[in-house]
């Protein structure tokens, strides 16, 4: 048995071995994933969130539980981004803490600490924070390990604090990411219903837990608005899962060295250190139904984001859930985290020094090439400069981030010229090339204008890649005759070839207006 003083300093360790996740947020400036400063732009705006909650899409838009959570930060420092950070590292510690809370019991300390650090690194994980910036998905990584380890406290009669840990992440989970969420409830209703608890014929239990989650994901399909998902697209290849690639978009890699120890004790489990583990963990059946449970559901969440699982995504109504079918790769988290530390419970050997320290460090060392985020040094403040929606879109996408004008000096030229720089960002692929028009205005009159694809034809918009900052520099000139000011600068987008703008949110002539110095 492990001692006492191990098992107090496992959490000390698991949260000291959590910084290596949450150093990137302390460097200066905010990182370039795919939503952009969307999440500092929501914390500032909640009373108002109308576009930046994607209030349209019940499903597959964010809830407003996260941003709340870090709303005091945000009042206190007054940096949306500051907060938003502060957010990021409270989910990466809290998802360690609740899993080595959830599978001490089944694995022992050495395991829960393993599966606590698979779970924190794996890459897949560190890509829905860094690069995608999915705040959302981010706090149900967080909240998951919190509801498996209130019900194996339910399971086992600790019912007053198993009621209180767990209800509260279960109320909380449609407020994050509601799609997502509700897509996990067929896994935790069968977990709660199968694995922990001794009772006759479990898989009936099973069977009726499943069947249940299913009609009442299928049920409120049907009633939800928006397009259903495209099957074309969106889809992962199993090359996918072991991949490398890191920084041209989303890394959907599961972790070689997570998939090693998995696969170390499928190995052990089928070469008879079944029967010697539950012993061991005097569980009986219960660590055996764990086992199998978990890699069912692995084999089974890997088999739904390949395009050979499009029909059930149609049947079962899980298709009107999420944007994309890899995103559901989130809830292979908890199967590898359990999987992986069951080896070290499986495996004596593995369980000493200095062997179980060198795994703590390769959990760790193998996914830190995936701690190296792109990060900017723009800083937008509270909200954009304007908020532009494509013609061919349903949700304002494209951001402007930041303008600075300098003011002209007419003794330096014949023809006075107006110097500006533009940054943009958008938070979704743009499929339309868009050309920036720019009017000067003198007392609302258009004196001279200039209409250019973004930095002189060499970014298009259809190159914007989601969380990629561009900035776009411009000239402006007029004859040496000017009227009278005030001056201001007239801003859009639109299609060269149909003259559609695109739409400016709070204004009519789909234009933002800047003032000249």
């Amino acid at each position: 048995m492990t001692s006492d003083p191990e098992a107090r300093w496992s959490w000390l360790l698991v949260i000291l071995l959590t910084v290596f996740a949450v150093a990137p947020l302390t460097y200066p400036g905010f990182f370039q994933g795919q939503s952009g400063f969307w999440p500092a732009f929501r914390v500032a705006h909640l009373g108002d969130a109308v576009y930046w909650a994607q209030a349209g899409d019940p499903m597959r838009g964010e809830g407003r539980l996260p941003y709340w959570l870090v709303w005091l930060l945000w009042r206190v420092s007054g940096n949306a981004m500051a907060a938003i950070k502060g957010g990021y590292a409270l989910t990466f510690l809290l998802g360690a803490l609740g899993t080595l809370a959830w599978t001490r019991r089944w694995l022992g300390v050495r395991g829960g600490v393993v599966s606590a650090l698979v779970y924190t690194y794996l890459p897949w994980h560190l890509s829905t924070v860094y690069e995608r910036g999915a705040y959302g998905e981010a706090w149900l990584w967080a909240l998951w390990p919190f509801i498996l380890w209130a019900v194996d406290g339910w399971a086992t009669g600790c019912q007053w604090w198993a009621i209180l840990v767990g209800l509260l992440p279960v109320v909380a989970l449609p407020w994050t990411q509601p799609g997502l969420a509700f897509l996990s409830l067929p896994m935790l209703a069968v977990y709660g219903a199968w694995v922990p608890v001794r009772r006759r014929r479990p898989w009936v239990w099973a069977g009726g837990a499943l069947f249940g989650s299913l009609v009442l994901l299928g049920g409120a399909a049907r009633w939800l608005p928006g397009p259903r998902l495209a099957m074309n697209a969106g889809w992962l290849y199993p090359y996918q899962l072991f991949s490398a690639a890191w920084g041209d978009g989303p890394s959907f890699q599961l972790g070689l060295a997570a998939v090693g120890l998995v696969l170390i004790t499928a190995i052990l489990w089928m070469r008879g250190g079944a029967a010697q583990t539950q012993r061991d963990a005097g569980q009986g059946s219960c660590l055996g139904r764990s086992f199998w449970f978990w890699l069912i559901g692995l084999l089974l969440v890997l088999f739904l984001v390949f395009p050979l699982s499009a029909p059930l995504w149609r049947i079962a109504g899980l298709d009107a859930f999420l944007t994309d079918p890899w995103q559901l790769l989130a809830l292979a988290g908890l199967p590898l985290a359990f999987l992986a530390g069951m080896a070290v419970r499986m495996e004596e050997w593995f369980r000493t020094s200095p062997v179980w320290e060198g795994i703590v460090a390769l959990m760790v060392l193998s996914s830190y090439p995936y701690l190296a985020p792109r990060f900017t040094q723009v800083e937008p403040g509270p909200e954009p400069v304007a908020l532009f929606q494509p013609v061919h879109s349903s949700a304002a996408s494209i951001a402007l981030l930041t303008k600075e004008v300098q003011p002209p000096d007419a003794s330096l030229a014949i023809t006075p010229t107006l110097t500006f720089t533009l940054t943009w960002q958008t938070v979704e692929p743009i499929p339309d090339d868009y050309t920036v028009f720019v009017h000067l205005l003198a007392n609302g009159e258009k004196i001279a204008q200039a209409d250019r694809r973004p930095c002189h034809g060499e970014c298009p918009t259809q190159s914007w890649r989601p969380g990629e900052i561009i900035v776009d520099r411009h000239q402006l000139g007029w004859g040496p005759e000017m009227p009278a000011g005030p001056y201001q600068l007239a801003i859009g987008l639109y299609l060269l070839d149909s003259g559609q703008r695109a739409r400016v949110v709070g204004r009519q002539e789909g234009a933002v207006l800047l003032d000249v110095p």
